[in-house]
């Protein structure tokens, strides 16, 4: 009997200390009280305070003053073809005759991003979708199908193949992993099998550049491409060089150096046009060595930069003062000075995007065989002679 009972009152205890006979699902703690009064019982939150306008005044007279302007990194949306000047607007691309300027055409285009003028002198216009080809005698445009193109990619028109452009890849990444700089080049044949299947313009061939990624490229007047990288500052320039079709050359090497930002044709075959960001400009050959010829330095910083005319014409546009003040220096065959114009501009906003605000109608062009240089962008362009005399100005609409 008190061995029953031991075991009774040691049976009714587990029980107690378990919780009972409960089952597993009777045993949850319960859930928590809902917490919806409380939340609703919280004050809204602060909306965000606008930035005053002294704090709008005080960024843009910074941004005037004090902040320097950075060198263009997109493509030109400017362009001079044979008979006609092409400018691409936020959403189309304007056909112009290159004689009275008057207006031939506006043709839409979803995102526009460059203007080439090929071998021809047809225009071909590069949207986010498509391309657009004018050709000279036409007055409708060739839709075709465009590549894909990357961020930090630059394109350019064959010097002697209407029919082919190449695409320069410096091979930065932002947001990925970086790669060699490549030239690769794209037949504008909208037929082919492939272009059909995919909808999209395959590569015709590919040349990977062996210098460091990062540098600087351009061609020469007869086509040859010229790609200068240095690995480290204080290291000699290497200079890689490829034929018109894409062979390679025997390269230079470059004493120590600063990097230009652009390279440009120059009137010579053998020579090179090198426009450093800073001002500084060098006439230089490339072939079959390099040597060093003749140096200006510009009155400014250099915001954009081209050479057209058959190499009788270099044009820059510089930052010569506060607000920014941009001007149009133009230099012969020689470097030597020719004129200075003031351009129009746009003030600074006192945000982020003021750097696109007042550089995007600063971009510059010289005609191929023309003494002809514009400078604008989707807002409005001007058209100079090689003297620097205006000669037309076109509206934004």
């Amino acid at each position: 009997m008190r061995v029953w009972l031991a075991l009774h009152l040691l049976s009714f205890g587990a029980a107690v200390a378990l919780g009972g006979c409960k089952s597993p699902s009777e045993r949850r703690p319960p859930p928590p009280e809902p917490v919806l009064s409380a939340l609703v019982a919280l004050p809204p939150p602060r909306p965000v305070r606008p930035i005053s306008s002294g704090v709008v005044a005080f960024e843009k007279q910074l941004q005037a003053e004090k902040l320097e302007v950075p060198a263009r990194r997109e493509d030109c949306p400017l362009a001079f073809g044979k008979g006609v000047f092409g400018q691409l607007t936020e959403d189309a691309l304007r056909v112009f005759d290159a004689a009275d300027f008057r207006l031939l055409a506006t043709e839409p285009l979803d995102g526009p991003r460059a203007l080439l003028a090929l071998a021809d002198g047809a225009l071909l216009a590069v949207g986010e979708r498509a391309m657009l080809r004018w050709e000279p005698g036409k007055t409708n445009p060739t839709r075709l199908p465009k590549p894909v193109l990357l961020p930090g990619t630059r394109l350019y028109a064959d010097a002697q193949q209407p029919d082919l452009i190449w695409v320069f890849d410096d091979g930065r990444r932002i947001g990925g992993a970086a790669s060699l700089a490549a030239l690769v080049s794209y037949r504008l044949t909208p037929n082919t099998q492939a272009t059909l299947q995919t909808g999209v313009l395959l590569p015709e061939q590919t040349v990977e550049l062996t210098a460091p990624r990062g540098g600087a490229f351009g061609p020469t007047r007869e086509g040859v491409w010229l790609y200068l990288a240095s690995g480290n500052p204080g290291v000699a320039l290497q200079v890689e060089r490829l034929s018109p079709g894409g062979l390679r050359l025997p390269g230079l090497r470059v004493s120590e150096r600063p990097l230009p930002t652009w390279v440009l044709p120059a009137r010579r075959l053998d020579q090179s046009w090198w426009v450093e960001e800073t001002g500084s400009v060098s006439r230089v050959l490339v072939t079959p060595t390099y040597k060093h010829l003749s140096a200006v330095k510009l009155s400014g910083k250099v915001v954009a930069s081209a050479s057209g005319d058959e190499g009788r014409v270099l044009a820059a546009v510089v930052v010569t003062g506060s607000g920014p003040r941009f001007e149009l220096e133009l230099l012969d065959q020689d470097l030597a000075p020719v004129s200075r114009v003031v351009l129009a501009s746009e003030p600074p906003t006192g945000d982020d995007n003021w750097v696109r605000v007042v550089t995007e109608n600063q971009a510059v062009v010289v005609a191929a065989r023309q003494p002809r240089v514009a400078v604008g962008g989707p807002a409005r362009v001007t058209i100079f002679d090689a003297q620097g005399q205006q000669l037309f100005s076109i509206p934004s609409k």
